[in-house]
């Protein structure tokens, strides 16, 4: 039989084997053939059809059972369950090898003697005897054993190697007391040091606040020119597209004076027709004749007048073509400058965090130079104690030596079995 999961070695789980089983609707037929054919084997195990272990068949009290007058006619052919013990031992799998042996031994003493049947949620994983509990008990008994003598063994090198150590901290503490002396001189030229450093300290400070007052005004006044830089851009654009409309509104005026030229043309016409038609008329068309000079004459005088209104517009236009590309430029130009102006203005707002940073560690670098001129002032006491305790350390080694000597010379084979 193959095991459902592996389970701990020291767990019942690990003693689980295959044994045989039966359904309980077999005969007691089936249990003889087995006990007849397997003389090893000393007990059965019935399974129910969820796989769950319902009682068990033992070979010494099923042969007492047969040796009975009748026995063999009377559970040859009977169900199997009039032959098995219902309420046999069962143990979860997972359960301690040492917790199950603790509770068999304290139940009635019969149980000793009993297979039990190895379970996994209430499902059938193996059976057991007794003596494999029992040897795996010697096993485990021999390797805590084991474990016990290696760790003797471990505990004896381990008091030799502080009986070691113990003079090297007995030198070690004299050289300890040589250094705190030295520790002492060396704390008193420490805390001049720290004195000059904490006035240096405190000038960096000064002039680092009065430096982040003139960085502060400088942000300022560049802020306020991106702002007017940014208002001139504003209008500029503004003069940009009013010389556009005047340009559209310049081409329509152009678009109206060649439909005027136009007209002039058509009444130039008119003038001469009606001149025409005047001489025809001989003296009764002199006087139609003359006002048709007259709308000749100021046909003629509206074209010109036309002509120059078109010259001066297509100057206009031109003019302010050129303007506004020349604003448009600027336009740029000041886009550019504020780009610039807003990079330097970011400039200096870093170079006023990165300052105020710097004023905040410099100021908890004074606040630690006072500490330490504290600090300082308590290792002289420190040192002194150190000696005094330097001291103690000699008479506590010295006895921890004795005492590691008088343990090792414990045999070196003594365990606790």
């Amino acid at each position: 039989m193959t095991l459902p999961q592996k389970f701990d070695q020291l767990s019942m789980g690990s003693l689980a084997q295959e044994g045989f089983r039966l359904c309980p609707s077999e005969s007691g037929s089936a249990v003889m053939d087995i006990f007849k054919n397997h003389p090893d084997t000393h007990h059965i195990c019935i399974i129910n059809g969820r796989n769950i272990p319902v009682g068990v068949v033992e070979r010494q009290r099923f042969l007492s059972l047969m040796s009975s007058p009748f026995s063999y006619a009377l559970y040859h052919k009977r169900p199997v369950t009039l032959l098995m013990d219902d309420n046999p031992l069962t143990v979860e799998a997972r359960t301690p090898i040492l917790d199950f042996t603790k509770e068999i031994l304290n139940n009635k003493i019969s149980d000793i003697n009993k297979s039990f049947i190895i379970t996994h949620n209430q499902s059938y994983v193996g059976t057991a005897t007794p003596f494999d509990l029992m040897r795996m008990s010697y096993i485990h008994s021999n390797h805590i054993s084991d474990t016990l003598q290696n760790r003797t063994q471990t505990l004896h090198e381990t008091l030799h190697k502080i009986q070691t150590a113990t003079h090297s901290i007995n030198a070690e503490s004299r050289n300890l007391k040589d250094e705190s002396e030295n520790l002492s001189e060396r704390n008193k030229i420490q805390n001049q040091h720290l004195v000059e450093s904490d006035q240096r300290i405190k000038s960096t400070i000064q002039k680092t606040e009065d430096q982040n007052i003139k960085m502060e005004q400088s942000r300022n006044y560049i802020e306020h020119a991106s702002v007017n830089i940014k208002d001139s851009c504003i209008k500029i654009n503004d003069t940009i597209d009013k010389f556009k409309k005047i340009s559209e509104a310049s081409e329509d005026i152009g678009k109206i004076l060649n439909i005027m030229k136009s007209i002039s043309a058509q009444i130039n016409i008119l003038g001469i027709n009606a001149t025409i038609e005047a001489a025809k008329a001989g003296s009764y068309g002199a006087g139609f004749g003359v006002v048709a000079q007259e709308i000749r004459n100021l046909s003629h005088k509206t074209s010109e007048a036309l002509q120059r209104t078109k010259t001066l517009i297509a100057y206009s236009q031109d003019a302010i073509s050129t303007c506004s590309d020349s604003m448009n430029d600027n336009s740029q130009t000041l886009a550019g400058i504020i780009h610039h102006v807003e990079k330097i203005a970011q400039s200096f707002k870093e170079f006023e965090e990165t300052a105020l940073a710097q004023k905040e560690e410099i100021h908890q670098l004074h606040q630690i130079m006072q500490k330490l001129n504290v600090s300082t002032a308590k290792n002289n006491e420190t040192v002194h104690n150190t000696n005094t305790i330097c001291d103690n350390l000699f008479i506590n080694v010295s006895e921890l030596a004795q005492i590691t000597t008088n343990m090792n010379s414990l045999p070196a084979h003594y365990n606790l079995q």
